[in-house]
Parts: structure tokens; sequence; C-alpha cells
């Protein structure tokens, strides 16, 4: 089994098609939301005590990637996910999954459980906790899943989340939401 790397989790549960169009037909590109995200990975601020960069995977999902950050609080660790994003009153969805997905790797292959972790949302400069729920690992094992039936897949699926999100996304321009709307693509 291939691993996928667990940054794509996020993606996967933002747009499926997105996550087709990046991962499975390699159109990466590059726009100010991206290397921002880059710059702001690279300078995160980390305590004594805390983790940053720290690598974990999961054999059983085929999933590996970085933590950002692991700190310690009240005796129980949490991960940290840093995003350049706005925040909302609660976490992203896509979000609190890609985070639940760290956890799971965190587990698995450090032995390290956390039972919550935050989101960093840059822009708003706040932090959104996330509980680790039966229902956001759940999220996760179906995200994977799907993650490996569309890297077996041809064609992208269609366009199926809201005009909101296709503003800033990187691979628009290839996506062509628009279009896709119309009836005019597919």
């Amino acid at each position: 089994m291939d691993y996928l790397p667990l940054s794509k989790v996020n993606t996967l549960a933002y747009c499926e098609r997105r996550f087709h169009l990046e991962y499975v037909l390699g159109e990466l590109h590059t726009n100010h939301h991206v290397v921002e995200g880059h710059y702001l990975h690279k300078r995160a601020y980390t305590e004594s005590d805390e983790l940053s960069g720290l690598w974990v995977w999961s054999d059983r999902l085929g999933l590996v990637g970085v933590v950002d950050r692991l700190e310690w609080r009240k005796g129980g660790a949490a991960v940290v996910e840093y995003k350049v994003g706005r925040a909302s009153k609660e976490a992203h969805h896509s979000d609190a999954v890609q985070l639940a997905a760290q956890a799971l790797c965190l587990l698995e292959s450090r032995g390290i459980e956390a039972k919550q972790g935050f989101i960093y949302y840059h822009k708003s400069h706040v932090r959104r906790e996330v509980t680790f729920t039966p229902e956001l690992f759940l999220a996760v094992e179906e995200a994977v899943a799907r993650m490996r039936v569309l890297q077996g897949s041809p064609r992208p699926p269609g366009v199926e989340v809201p005009r909101c999100k296709c503003e800033g996304c990187s691979v628009r321009e290839v996506c062509q939401p628009e279009l896709w709307r119309k009836g005019v693509a597919g």
C-alpha cells in the first residue's frame, strides 16, 4: 500500500475535486495562500518543552506526515496545526479532520495519545480547540477510504462545494468550477 500525505486528508475533506487535481493529476499551483502557508510553518514558534515538525505515520491507514507542533497541557499531549486563514467560531471541518488524522498517526507511530488539539488561524491570531471524538475519527477513516477510491479514478469528480470554497483555491484555474456549475464541462 502506498502511503498518502497526511496533509491531503484536509484537501479531501475540503474538496474532493481539489484532492484529485492536486494529488492524482499533479496539478500543484502556487498562489499567495500556498506561499504564506510555507512561510508560516517555517517560522512557527515552539517552547523548549514542545516539539515542532514531528514526523508521524499510520501503517493501518497508510498515512505519513508532520505534526506542526506537539505541546503538553495538564499532563496530556495536544497537537497544533497552523493555518494561514481566518478563524470562524469553530475550527473548519476539514482542519479538524486533518488534526484528528494527526492524532491517530501520533498514537500509532509514537505511542502518544492526544485527546485534543488546536488549529491556529494566523490571520485572526486565534486558536480553535478541537476535541477528538469517535465521529471525528470516523471522518478520518472515511476521508482516507475516499482518497484511495479517487486515487484509482482517471477523472476528477464534479464540483460539489459552495462557491465560497473556490475563492482563493490554488487549482481554480485548472478546476474551472464556473464551467462545471453552468454544465459546460463534464
